[in-house]
């Protein structure tokens, strides 16, 4: 009979242990996920307010570069029916 009264103890202590362990892994896979929500919008770039200093995708998919033509140098036009003298 003795052997009946201790593993009925070890059970309930074996129940207790696994509850314990659950709290444990469930307040862990919290904190892990409020930390991981917080680190996300701390270093969320967007943001919801206007764009300070930064240009806009286009600009930013064309290089940065102006809309030149590249291999030409920007001075007088040269195109047809220009005289080639600068405009004063």
């Amino acid at each position: 009979m003795s052997n009946q009264a201790t593993s009925r103890r070890q059970a309930r202590s074996d129940d207790r242990d696994n509850s314990r362990v659950f709290a444990f892994f469930t307040i862990v896979a919290v904190v892990v996920f409020v930390g991981a929500l917080l680190y996300f919008f701390a270093v969320d770039k967007r943001g919801e307010g206007p764009a300070h200093g930064a240009s806009s995708p286009a600009t930013q998919m064309q290089g940065g570069t102006s809309h030149s033509t590249p291999g030409v140098a920007p001075g007088p036009s040269t195109a047809p029916g220009s005289s080639g003298v600068p405009a004063r």
